[in-house]
């Protein structure tokens, strides 16, 4: 039971980390400039962009809802390594 529809998940995960380390690269590289330039972690702005941005590509819109929460959990997550790249 379940097992086609498992074994779909366990491929899209194995994807959505590959996705998610290629994000966090560009995190640490944006950490990087934000820490050069004396930047602030938080861009609120861009982060409100970031999450219409998001709502728009969704196409089933049932899960648009999540898809915001999952980008909110994203950006926290990220915004926490920034400050920990940056605190040395």
């Amino acid at each position: 039971m379940f097992k086609k529809e498992r074994t779909e998940i366990d491929a899209i995960d194995q994807e959505l980390v590959k996705l998610f380390e290629r994000r966090m690269d560009a995190v640490t590289e944006i950490a990087r400039i934000k820490k050069e330039h004396q930047l602030p972690i938080l861009d609120q702005s861009r982060e409100d962009k970031v999450l219409d941005k998001v709502r728009g590509l969704t196409e089933n819109k049932a899960y648009e809802d999540s898809v915001e929460d999952l980008f909110r959990s994203l950006m926290t997550i990220t915004k926490a390594f920034e400050t920990k790249q940056n605190e040395g």
